[in-house]
């Protein structure tokens, strides 16, 4: 049997390099995106106030931000008033967990 000079089979090393160079190159534009969102995240989650960190904390299907450094406790839009309907002793406690916090960091 003679060898067809039009078999994929000719050329297979060079279309498995371009498509792995393919895959590379969209994996690479993934993961840059993934790390410019994972930046843009880690800048937005500074405190207004003083610039530490902040911390999620979940309490009764609310999720606050919290201070590392001063403890201020901000909420995204929509989630003061979901903190309206928690009863007072959830968020007296809550207050005191993050008190409690402040004086063991």
């Amino acid at each position: 049997m003679a060898w067809e000079s039009d078999k994929p089979s000719q050329n297979e090393d060079e279309y498995f390099a371009r498509r792995d160079a393919n895959w590379l190159r969209e994996r690479r534009e993934s993961l840059d995106v993934d790390r410019a969102k994972r930046e843009k995240m880690q800048q937005m989650m500074r405190c207004p106030r003083c610039g530490g960190h902040l911390s999620e904390r979940a309490f009764a299907h609310v999720t606050a931000d919290v201070c590392d450094q001063c403890r201020g406790v901000w909420l995204d839009a929509g989630e003061m008033e979901m903190v309206a309907q928690i009863p007072r002793d959830e968020l007296l406690r809550l207050g005191r967990d993050i008190g409690t916090d402040a004086s063991a960091g």
